[in-house]
């Protein structure tokens, strides 16, 4: 056993976030925990690892147990390189190594007590592998998208999402029990490939929460739901997971039904009985029920949000036509232009591809949002477009929930829109909440909710599943699937893939190719992207001058297709280096580069700070007397303040990225 949990209770701001939770993990044991935004896993980690107590409830660990917990915010000593911060998952290795290349200059004066350390030392590292720690090292950082010429670099010299990854590589040498909350948050496609790679043969113990439905069948590890507080244990593989539920669940309800209508049958009986003649065995029922251990009531899901797209009137039969497009920025083109594409009333086309290939720019220039470099882009008769991207720019940051789908039904009465935001998980306050508050899950209901409300028959979909939980991800798919409309899909989801895309179109080096059939029928072509996709420190300051497009009539704005290839982690060894002409050097942009990169780290200062305050305050609520309401209530307040700092401190950081992102 390494910990075991007996009926541990947790609850914050008076609501019970643990009710009884049971847990035994044992060594070498791979386990996946599952559940609903927002119903406790992040909590339950915090007291498997010792930083969160329990109301009630035991807690027992075994002794010298050692647990490495992801955490998002990630501190080292100034001046510790990524590489040596990786490596400090394995100190003993670290000790050995510096012990060893210290003895290795003093063994020339042939003192044989510094050559038996020396040779004890050296068994001792080959018995912790430690030959292999600082490839393994190097190895776990580029895969998970962090190259060779930053591993010498500072660590606080990387942004928060090069540092959560660095951070992920570093709990991956370790031996300890890994606890890893979402830890394909910061990764690419190609990161989020390595992780189920190296965790599937991992042969330490993992607890790992994950909203990755593929990752959860890579893992193998058996699945743990934590629902209504408590904790129920399921075989692995997420299929096996959710047939086993829905049995269980099945079941439990008939029990109870079968359980409450003898109840009912045995309390009429002793309602006629308890003062006739057969009063004694009235009352000895009656005994019996007192004794009686009942069942309680099964839990069941928060209902399915269903995402329901309404058609505002039957569109012609053919939705979109590319007809030679190519799409980038600055006139240059990410991909050789597209022939000619028709996508069909009803059709749903996916695009797939490795970041920055073009796949959600292209849906930019189809919404005219960006230009066209090549082509156009024709809708079809009576089709009217919705676009849902990354962002959710049809939120309006001024608005609150209500405010937001209100100003698009504006004659509707207040309880048909209440009625409506309801469907999407926003009851009471929450209504009132601004939309710079909103989580990232809230905001993608919310901008479900408002393309629902305008009505469209041609939907384009940018990674719609972003921040979504499990539950909320199969609504979507299942919405899809109802749709009549036509859809154009940008996703890295497989299962999203695999469950409603009828044809594809992948974008790889530098060219877009379409197919019918879904992922299954074409799972290895689709599969090829697994290149390796850029990192910033790869990508150059300039972009190449732009040359003619393939079929562009010889126009400007278009891309050397004979030269273009898709940048890679390590080039071949056989690669010569082309020449480069020298860009001029545009003082503007770098002044505009430096001023946005450093409202970019103050923002990130900021989140960091308002985190901290957010994590100290639920230190102190956690063991603070609720029963003094005066003094509980304004740490309530202040808690409610910060979160709103929070929100609005993530919205500059946001807006400060983007901006910065578009002066590169």
């Amino acid at each position: 056993m390494l910990y075991r949990l007996e009926d541990v209770r947790v609850s914050f701001a008076g609501r019970l976030v643990l009710r009884g939770a049971s847990l035994q993990h044992n060594p070498g044991e791979k386990l996946i925990l599952l559940g609903r935004n927002g119903c406790g896993k992040t909590t339950l980690l915090k007291v498997i690892a010792g930083e969160l107590e329990p109301e009630s409830g035991a807690v027992e660990r075994a002794r010298g147990l050692e647990i490495v917990r992801l955490e998002q915010r990630v501190e080292a000593a100034p001046g510790v390189s990524v590489l040596d911060y990786c490596l400090s998952a394995l100190p003993r290795v670290v000790e050995i190594e510096l012990a060893l290349a210290q003895l290795g200059a003093r063994l020339g004066g042939g003192d044989r007590a510094l050559i038996v350390e020396h040779h004890r030392l050296q068994e001792e590292f080959e018995r912790l592998d430690g030959y292999r720690a600082r490839p393994h090292a190097q190895a776990a950082l580029e895969g998970l998208g962090i190259p060779a010429a930053m591993h010498a670099r500072t660590l606080d010299s990387l942004s928060g999402g090069e540092r959560t990854r660095v951070a992920l590589a570093r709990a991956l040498l370790s031996p300890a029990l890994l606890l890893l909350d979402e830890p394909t948050n910061h990764l690419d496609l190609l990161g989020v490939e390595f992780l189920a790679q190296e965790l599937a043969r991992r042969n330490g113990a993992l607890l790992l929460v994950t909203h990755d439905r593929e990752l959860v069948d890579r893992v193998g590890g058996e699945v743990l739901e934590l629902h209504g507080g408590r904790l129920e244990r399921f075989p692995a593989g997420y299929a096996h997971y959710r047939r086993e539920r829905e049995r269980r669940r099945e079941q439990a309800q008939r029990a109870f039904d079968l359980q409450r209508a003898e109840i009912e049958r045995q309390e009429g009986f002793i309602r006629r009985n308890i003062a006739g003649q057969n009063t004694k065995q009235a009352r000895g029922r009656r005994t019996h029920l007192a004794k009686l251990q009942r069942l309680d009531k099964p839990l069941k899901d928060r209902r399915r949000i269903k995402f329901d797209f309404p058609e505002t009137q039957r569109s012609g039969d053919t939705a979109l036509v590319l007809d030679k497009v190519a799409a980038g920025w600055n006139g240059l083109a990410l991909f050789e232009p597209i022939d000619h594409l028709q996508v069909k009333r009803g059709q749903r086309l996916a695009i797939v591809g490795l970041n920055g290939t073009g796949k959600s720019t292209l849906l930019k220039a189809i919404t005219e949002e960006i230009p066209l470099v090549a082509g156009t882009a024709r809708l079809g008769s009576q089709v009217k477009l919705g676009y849902f991207d990354q962002h959710h720019k049809n939120l309006d940051p001024r608005n609150n929930v209500f405010q937001q789908i209100h100003a698009v039904i504006p004659l509707a009465p207040k309880q048909d829109v209440l009625g409506f935001l309801a469907k999407f998980q926003f009851r009471g306050d929450e209504v009132d909440k601004p939309v710079p508050v909103l989580s990232g899950g809230e905001r993608a209901r919310l901008s479900v909710a408002t393309l629902i409300r305008e009505g469209v028959n041609l939907l384009l979909l940018d990674e719609p599943t972003n921040h979504m939980d499990i539950p909320s991800m199969e609504a979507m798919e299942d919405t899809i699937l109802a749709f009549s409309g036509a859809v154009v899909l940008v996703t890295h989801d497989r299962y999203l893939l695999g469950r409603v895309a009828d044809s594809l179109l992948r974008i790889h080096e530098g060219r877009a190719e379409f197919r019918e059939g879904g992922y299954e029928d074409n799972q290895a072509w689709v599969d090829l992207d697994m290149g390796h996709e850029p990192t910033e420190a790869e990508e150059p300051e300039a972009p190449p001058e732009p040359a003619p497009a393939k079929g562009n009539g010889g126009r400007q704005g278009g891309r050397d297709w004979a030269r273009a290839e898709a940048p890679r982690r390590e080039p071949k060894a056989s690669a010569k280096p082309q020449p480069v002409k020298p860009q001029p050097i545009d003082r503007e942009k770098q002044k505009t580069v430096k001023r946005w990169e450093r409202k970019v780290q103050e923002a990130e200062a900021r989140v960091a700070e308002l985190e901290q305050k957010l994590a100290d305050l639920g230190q102190e609520l956690a063991v603070q007397d609720p029963s003094d309401w005066q003094a509980f209530g304004a740490q309530l307040d202040r808690q409610k303040g910060l979160e709103t700092e929070l929100a609005y401190a993530m919205s500059e950081w946001e807006a400060a990225q983007t901006a910065l992102e578009e002066a590169r």
